[in-house]
């Protein structure tokens, strides 16, 4: 779809539109840019083929600092595109704005050392102009059945020295900056489009009949509710395994469902005695506001299913149904243990599912969850919430002072009311807690201002002495191994004239004797009357790189990718959690973007079937004599 103001630019500059009147492109300043609008979205695509990673950032850093007038959605760096995505902004605007803002964006791309006829493949001048991918662009012929060299990836020998690449986004309203990281050394490529097609189309079969039973259980508004009869988690919860285990048994499995608060779909032989497993669950969050349609109806456009709960976690969960449904028609194939397909109903409100279905239910030997990220999971660390107290002091010069939304989240904004009635409002940027050092703690920024402005506070003074110091060093809470090293961040402040109180996300490696260390504290803080309070502490989850599940699943990714990917340890927490003898793996790719919990939250149709077909071939492995 075209707007008019697109087409009138389009036919001012000579531009082309394709045959389907999707999008447009042509040359503006010498740059190639293709472009399309809808109602909703407008974008540009401009190649980038051999920006150097020191223009990349500051390409990045020009975008963010908002240097021409849009309210961006979101952008992208990949695969030698830069994309820009916008609402309601001058992309939906007259031809001489849209003109406008392509004068300041290709002014700005020839401050750099940057030919706009590179290839989009090897990143060399070319003199061929094609469509690459749907996308305008500059190509060699003898390029096109290459690999080609992401230059958008900073993966150079100029940053071969840098270990982390920062870049700031936006997130979806365009309304905070929030602070991501490539890891240059580690980062993990994603699989190549064709490889991903060949994938998808070994479970072709089953497509039509996944995405009819993904349908019907996207209909089932599964977010937790009312403790009823027969539904603990809610009758809406309990309606959604009712379809599932209808579906799966349609198909040929076993099913049980446990008081429903979990259940499960089986097959293999009944005699045996070991048992492998992937667990998924069907509950989902509310749906929310943003919404383009119907969230309980599940929608296919541009390649992607949109409904709530496709990609978290209810599309996974049948693309690991399908999965096993493949090998149960495969003739060539029996499996020599029973393989089970665990479904939960309270993963997004504590996983009381899962300490049900452990107390009752036998444990697999092995398994992975479908709820996060490919590759492997290896290593999660340990996840604590600290909450201080500190009394308040009659000379203190805080009245009251507030910051953060999300005890997991760098607080973007901490304002500040002092007894003399002055406010201040300090403004950072935030962050996944599991990476504080990625953002800017605004409550950092307040106590470095009033530390040098004030008088004697209590709380300044607790804060600058055990929080001035990255990874809880001045806590004794500092360690590292494999899995990496602490991470504490302040993300919630709150201070009256009784006490202040700040919670505290401690991300700990899978080593570290957290008790001990926590014991040591509190004696510490409780003779400064400081008290320490632990509300919540997750074990951490750790299978050595080289166990038969880690070195299994990572030899199935990397065949079916055709990558060199490795398994990967980090401070989030997956469901793998909930239940012993599992992984984390997929099922999103590297590089794809997290819409869960989102507004219109999708899935790549593709890249579920490819998922599911990964899965098969991981039960294949494992549900066989090692």
């Amino acid at each position: 779809m075209i707007s008019n103001a697109l087409l009138k630019f389009a036919a001012a500059h000579d531009w082309h539109a394709a045959e389907d009147e999707e999008y447009v492109f042509g040359k503006f300043s010498g740059y190639c840019f293709t472009a399309k609008t809808s109602e909703a979205l407008s974008s540009y695509f401009v190649p980038l083929a051999g920006i150097s990673p020191e223009d990349l950032l500051d390409l990045s850093k020009y975008i963010e600092e908002g240097r021409f007038a849009l309210k961006l959605v979101d952008y992208e760096m990949t695969d030698n595109f830069l994309s820009l995505r916008a609402k309601d902004t001058l992309f939906n605007s007259t031809a001489k704005q849209i003109e406008r803002f392509l004068t300041q964006l290709t002014e700005k791309l020839n401050e750099f050392d940057l030919n706009p006829q590179n290839c989009i493949i090897c990143g060399q001048p070319s003199e061929t102009e094609s469509l690459y991918v749907g996308l305008y662009a500059y190509t060699h012929p003898e390029c096109l059945d290459k690999e080609g060299i992401d230059y958008t990836a900073a993966i150079s020998k100029d940053t071969a020295d840098s270990e982390e690449l920062l870049i700031l986004k936006r997130d979806g309203d365009g309304e905070e900056l929030i602070a991501y990281d490539i890891d240059v050394e580690n980062k993990l490529l994603p699989p190549k489009s064709e490889n991903l097609a060949a994938l998808a189309a070994e479970m072709d079969l089953y497509s039509d009949d996944l995405i009819r039973d993904l349908a019907e259980l996207c209909a089932v508004p599964s977010v937790k509710g009312t403790a009823e009869k027969n539904a603990p988690f809610g009758q809406a919860t309990a309606d959604a395994l009712d379809v599932f285990l209808r579906q799966a048994k349609s198909l040929g499995f076993r099913t049980k469902n446990i008081d429903y608060m979990a259940g499960y779909a089986e097959y293999g032989p009944e005699e045996s005695n070991e048992m492998i497993a992937c667990v998924c669950h069907l509950d989902v969050v509310p749906s929310g506001d943003g919404w383009t349609g119907d969230p309980w109806t599940l929608r296919q456009e541009d390649g992607k299913l949109i409904a709530r709960g496709v990609n978290d976690d209810k599309g996974p969960a049948l693309a690991a149904l399908y999965a096993a449904k493949a090998l149960m028609d495969d003739p060539d194939y029996s499996p020599d243990k029973r393989i089970r397909i665990i479904v939960g109903l309270d993963e997004e409100s504590g996983s009381a599912c899962m300490e049900h279905y452990v107390k009752h239910e036998e444990i697999p030997k092995n398994g992975f969850t479908a709820d996060a990220d490919f590759p492997a999971i290896y290593a999660e660390k340990g996840i604590a919430r600290l909450r201080f107290t500190i009394p308040r002091l009659r000379d203190d010069v805080i009245l009251t002072a507030k910051a953060g939304g999300a005890v997991n989240m760098v607080p973007s904004s901490c304002k500040v009311e002092l007894k003399d009635g002055t406010v201040k409002t300090f403004e950072g940027v935030t962050a996944h807690g599991s990476r504080p050092e990625l953002g800017q703690n605004a409550i950092n920024l307040a106590v470095e201002f009033l530390e040098a402005e004030i008088d004697e506070d209590s709380f300044v003074s607790f804060y600058s002495k055990y929080f001035s110091e990255a990874g809880g060093k001045a806590l004794g809470l500092a360690y590292e191994d494999e899995s990496g090293s602490t991470t504490a961040n302040a993300g919630l402040l709150d201070i009256d004239e009784e006490q202040a109180e700040l919670v505290v996300d401690l991300r700990y490696p899978v080593s570290f004797d957290i008790d001990s260390a926590l014991d040591k504290l509190n004696d510490s803080l409780a003779k400064e009357g400081v008290s320490l309070r632990v509300q919540e502490n997750m074990e951490p989850l750790y299978l050595p790189k080289t166990s038969p599940l880690i070195s299994t699943l990572m030899e199935v990714y990397n065949e079916a990718t055709g990558t060199q990917g490795h398994a990967v340890a980090i401070g989030g927490g997956t469901y793998a959690r909930s239940i012993p003898n599992i992984c984390a793996y997929g099922p999103a790719f590297p590089g794809d973007e997290d819409v869960a919990h989102q507004a219109d939250e999708w899935i790549v149709t593709e890249k579920l079937l490819a998922a599911a077909c990964i899965y098969r071939n991981a039960f294949r492995k494992l549900a066989s004599k090692e």
